[in-house]
């Protein structure tokens, strides 16, 4: 559901882009990687005051968007949280280099040719044919690549009675755990910022996608009014070429159907 804002402007462009759903939640195929046109919309909010609470797991996480094959999100999702802890073992994606400390921070590099092997190589592993994948067919395929390395992997679910719990998410993240969103409907935000007005600029689809959370932003607004406006935020690596990295705010046109933490050791 739309978000609802006392004092804010919202202005609509674009197009959206859908994809084919199977019966059932649980077998519902993930296949929107931002190639169509993204929908673009602003919320501007007028404030008297902000407070803010972030979390980044690190300086520049992943954030890789090579298509490969047709409907292939997933695997680029999965990419994302191997690269992650390809810092820790560099075998994990053989001959890319994962990043480096910059002022005491990491820095993950950029997608590669190694990289884009690697979507490849899950895009075989996972089964994934121009439909998509499953929630299942993106966990055995991590498996199958994990364990063809000679390493483990554990998805820890973020969802309670079948809703996406957001404070879990966040523990595991800051257990530094990416976690792993398959969403119905997906935005990736950014925001620009100017004395008491804060324009909030989201690109949307309606399509199912996959995403991975690296870190958190919690913005609290007090308005004019003494109303307070919360908006939360997972830090993405969205697989959209044209928009990498953002902002995704859980309550603004989505629905979390399915979410992992993800653990390679």
């Amino acid at each position: 559901m739309k978000k609802m804002l006392a004092a804010a402007v919202m202005v609509i462009i674009g197009a959206s882009s859908l994809c084919g759903n199977a019966m059932s939640v649980k077998d519902e195929t993930y296949c929107d990687d931002g190639i169509m046109p993204l929908d673009i919309s602003s919320v501007v909010v007028n404030y008297e005051n902000k407070d803010e609470n972030t979390f980044k797991m690190v300086m520049r996480h992943p954030s890789y968007s090579f298509s490969a094959n047709r409907s292939d999100c997933a695997c680029i999702a999965g990419a994302n949280v191997i690269g992650f802890y390809d810092r820790y073992d560099e075998n994990l994606i053989p001959e890319h280099t994962a990043g480096k400390f910059i002022l005491g921070r990491y820095v993950y590099n950029n997608q590669d040719t190694y990289v884009y092997d690697l979507i490849r190589q899950l895009y075989s592993d996972m089964g994934t044919n121009n439909e998509g994948t499953t929630v299942t067919e993106f966990k055995n395929g991590m498996i199958t690549y994990c364990n063809r390395k000679g390493k483990s992997i554990s998805f820890s679910s973020c969802m309670r009675n079948s809703r996406f719990d957001y404070s879990v998410a966040k523990s595991y993240m800051e257990s530094n755990q990416p976690v792993v969103l398959f969403c119905s409907g997906y935005n990736v935000a950014d925001v620009d910022f100017e004395e008491k007005s804060d324009r909030i600029n989201y690109y949307e689809s309606a399509g199912n996608h996959v995403m991975v959370g690296f870190g958190y932003v919690e913005t609290t607004y007090t308005l004019a009014n003494s109303a307070n406006l919360l908006y939360e935020y997972i830090m993405v690596a969205s697989g959209v070429p044209t928009k990498t990295s953002g902002y995704y705010d859980i309550h603004y046109n989505t629905n979390v159907n399915d979410a992992y933490a993800v653990n390679i050791y």
